[in-house]
């Protein structure tokens, strides 16, 4: 269905009126406007059900109640409570709004920070009266994880690894979307002194980047009335200018090492002892 050509002069007038209430919206990822807060119903619910954590970036048709915020997926189509007949044809309900296109998975932002400190090899005990140099293998493997946020709420998922490193942007993926784990082993000589025990610690730099899902909006459709004649359809999010939106409190991270321009983890060593107590008895 297309834009009812008796309705084209309302539906400028309403554009205008929306726009005039609307705030200024900063640009998204991809351009895409925050719509969390301008809606009745919950979006970081709505925006996690359409877009997933699977990367799908096919053709979807979706209908939202825009009053009750209920989300039915494209087997509603022409069916109660979502369509009614008028003069013996389909035509939306209205308080249902249709919306289709597809969803994006941009990167929003990415930071990164220093992990807590962790042993990395193996512990060695002087006994003797004096500090003495010993030799201590150290080894780190890279790690990865992914998680999904719904306003507020995070659940850990790991098949999204399956997708993230492909689809968020090019210039993060060094450091982050490690396709294999990186393994690092060396040998490091430290002093020890009398009577300690001594281990080495390592802090990595982890990366996190984050995806807002987005959705691309190719066709919204309306009808205020119920009658067949008075079907609004356009190309942008409820008629307001923007095709694209996300929900800000709906996201997924990517968290990994950082890596160094030699592909190998980015971390800090320190060395680490204590009184070695009954071990030298």
């Amino acid at each position: 269905m297309r834009r009812a050509a008796a309705v084209g002069a309302a539906l400028l007038g309403a554009v205008a009126s929306v726009f005039a209430t609307q705030p200024a919206h900063a640009a998204g990822p991809h351009g895409a406007v925050n719509i969390r807060g301008q809606e009745p119903w919950n979006t970081d619910e709505m925006m996690a059900r359409v877009c997933g954590t699977d990367g799908d970036t096919g053709y979807q048709d979706w209908y939202v109640n825009v009053t009750t915020g209920e989300l039915r997926d494209h087997s509603a189509w022409r069916e109660a409570p979502v369509w009614h007949k008028d003069d013996g044809k389909w035509t939306l309900q209205p308080g249902w709004e249709r919306f289709e296109g597809r969803c994006e998975y941009p990167v929003a932002a990415s930071w990164t920070y220093r992990a807590a400190w962790r042993p990395i090899s193996e512990t060695r005990t002087n006994c003797t009266d004096s500090g003495y140099s010993l030799e201590l293998a150290r080894e780190y493997a890279t790690s990865r994880s992914y998680s999904h946020t719904v306003g507020g709420s995070t659940s850990v998922e790991s098949s999204i690894g399956d997708w993230f490193g492909v689809s968020a942007e090019a210039s993060y993926s060094y450091s982050w979307a490690i396709e294999n784990s990186v393994a690092v082993t060396n040998n490091d000589v430290i002093e020890i002194g009398p009577k300690k025990t001594a281990w080495i610690e390592a802090s990595p730099t982890k990366r996190v980047v984050r995806v807002n899902p987005v959705f691309k909006v190719e066709s919204y459709t309306w009808n205020s009335t119920g009658k067949r004649e008075d079907v609004v359809d356009v190309t942008s999010w409820r008629g307001r200018g923007y095709d694209r939106i996300y929900s800000y409190g709906n996201y997924i991270d990517g968290v990994a090492d950082e890596l160094k321009n030699d592909g190998t983890p980015l971390m800090t060593f320190r060395k680490k002892d204590r009184s070695a107590g009954t071990e030298c008895d």
